[in-house]
């Protein structure tokens, strides 16, 4: 079988340190692992088992052995430029998944940087060199492909010869939407199937708190709901500081205290285990992630929606946005483009609790098929 190396950069694929491209990555692995020997490349990492067939390598020393035994290469987003030219070097057959930086650019650890204009620069550049030398690509949504084709369009990628097969570029492009794991969907049933609806309607905030965000939104609309009768606790997952989310994190702790809502608030600073984890959404009965105006809401949709379809959780959030979109296909979105919106939103949810499941539609063992396809016909190596 090939081996397939995947560069996850900065981002950790051990579970108490996950993010969602850690956690994409992470399960692509398990998926592609069918058709291929798969290598995780995750510096900073704490080794752990992911699976059969899928190696974990956590040694930054050795990307260069592990980019020589390799066929070809998958890579995420915020590629490291030392490893990016080493590959471009290499010759090796490359994936690439990611999306336009938009989001460094809000990020206050950049802003902050009195050369910030040439570390984004430098960040785009990256994103630049992924574009130019990817053999093939993946992405998470419509808006993301169509943003896809428009910068590979630009950069030369998409010629006349490309587009006479279907004109859909397909043999270029394969849409993989924010899913799970077959292995996921079982765990999230056995503990879906374990769970008891109480008195208490569990919310939890999914996504992290980032400056695109807007939580405090989220805690207005629970404590109008609460104010109404509903027997509200709401608990903000992800909510580890670091130097990029520490002004948002001031703002959500002060408008708790503002506004006396220390009764039915928990901020987890902690990661989630992973039994944890689906123990914690198993009993959740919503989720909230009110995302602010501004062109990264409108060109990506989040990767959290992953809890929203691995446990069929309805979904509080903001309209202006392919997010939403993508949810109310689903049957899980409810809009809430200001408090009393999102309070009636919680109401209605608390109203109709129901049964839930994965939604295996989103199965990766159904969406990553093409990929899976490409990789074992071996098309990259002509």
């Amino acid at each position: 079988m090939p081996v397939v190396l995947m560069d996850c950069t900065g981002h950790r694929v051990d579970w108490t340190s996950l993010g969602g491209i850690g956690l994409r990555a992470r399960e692509l692995a398990a998926e592609i692992s069918r058709v291929a020997d798969v290598t995780v490349f995750s510096p900073g990492s704490r080794p752990e088992k992911l699976g059969a067939g899928v190696r974990l390598v956590t040694r930054e020393t050795e990307w260069a052995d592990e980019l020589r035994r390799s066929d070809l290469v998958y890579s995420f987003d915020s590629p490291s430029p030392e490893r990016l030219s080493a590959l471009a070097d290499s010759g090796r057959p490359v994936i690439v998944e990611n999306a336009p930086p938009l989001e460094h650019a809000l990020y206050p650890s950049l802003v902050r940087n009195a050369n910030r204009e040439d570390a984004y620069r430098r960040t785009v550049e990256a994103y630049r060199t992924q574009l130019a030398t990817g053999t093939f690509f993946t992405c998470r949504s419509a808006v993301e492909r169509a943003t896809l084709v428009a910068n590979l369009c630009v950069t030369g990628r998409v010629t006349v010869e490309a587009m006479q097969p279907s004109g859909t570029l397909d043999a270029l492009i394969s849409t993989i939407p924010i899913g799970f794991s077959e292995s996921a969907a079982t765990l999230a049933r056995r503990e879906l199937g374990r769970a008891v609806q109480g008195e208490t309607f569990r919310v939890a905030w999914s996504g992290g708190l980032w400056t695109y965000l807007d939580p405090v939104l989220a805690l207005d609309a629970a404590r109008i709901a609460r104010s109404r009768g509903v027997p509200l606790e709401l608990e903000f997952l992800y909510g580890s500081e670091n130097a990029d989310n520490a002004a948002v994190m001031s703002e959500l702790l002060a408008a708790v205290e503002k506004w006396g809502c220390g009764d039915f608030v928990t901020l987890r600073r902690a990661p989630l285990g992973q039994a944890e984890y689906f123990r914690v959404l198993a009993g959740t009965s919503a989720l909230m992630c009110i995302g602010r105006r501004g062109v990264e809401n409108d060109t990506c949709v989040r990767l959290r929606a992953r809890d929203s379809r691995l446990f069929g959780l309805p979904t509080v959030l903001d309209r202006h946005g392919p997010t939403f979109d993508e949810l109310t296909r689903d049957g899980l979105a409810h809009g809430a483009d200001d408090p009393e919106e999102g309070a009636d939103a919680l109401e209605a949810i608390h109203r109709n609790r129901g049964n839930r499941a994965p939604l295996d539609s989103y199965s990766y063992r159904r969406t990553a098929h093409e990929l899976c396809t490409w990789i074992e016909k071996g098309s990259w190596g002509r």
